[in-house]
């Protein structure tokens, strides 16, 4: 009677993690598609990192795809930063940020390359177009992410691509 009391408790134990497990990992996925690089309208990727930041707060599994044009944003130049890592947050948007997200200003970034780390750290993942990297010599195929600041982005192919696209439950294209 206790062994199968005790294999009972382990058995619940063993239900419940694996509940708990898939609960963890069943949240929609909110995905943001970047397009546009800075130089062509710093709107768009600004806009792009305020509402990833608010789909995760809003228990999101985040992931942005930088496609395109974009992938020039974080492109490495000639002094070793790429174009938007030091571009300062307007001070006017940080407040609005702290405002709406309830955190003090000192919780906003202050530049860009901070804003994009907080958002690797808050869980989001991101994501790569690996033929557009190698077109645009940006990458190369020995190193995909040589000339990338970021190197947490995750090289993908086209057809990663299109899997990723078509199991977002939601999807914001900037």
């Amino acid at each position: 009677m206790k062994r199968l009391f005790i294999i009972t408790i382990a058995i619940s134990f063993l239900f419940i993690s694996v509940i708990s497990a898939f609960a963890a990992n069943d949240k929609d996925v909110f995905l943001v598609h970047l397009k546009t690089s800075l130089k062509k309208d710093d709107a768009q990727i600004c806009v792009a990192y305020n509402i990833m930041w608010a789909a995760l707060e809003e228990g999101y599994k985040g992931k942005v795809l930088v496609d395109a044009d974009a992938i020039n944003t974080f492109k490495v130049g000639w002094n070793g930063k790429d174009d938007i890592e030091a571009y300062k947050i307007p001070e006017n948007l940080r407040k609005a940020l702290s405002t709406q997200f309830g955190v003090s200003l000192d919780n906003v970034p202050k530049t860009y390359g901070d804003f994009l780390l907080m958002l690797k750290n808050k869980g989001a993942e991101f994501f790569v177009n690996t033929g557009f990297l190698i077109v645009s010599k940006i990458g190369k195929p020995d190193d995909l992410l040589g000339k990338v600041s970021a190197k947490f982005f995750k090289p993908i192919s086209l057809k990663e691509m299109v899997k990723l696209r078509t199991t977002a439950d939601y999807y914001m294209a900037y």
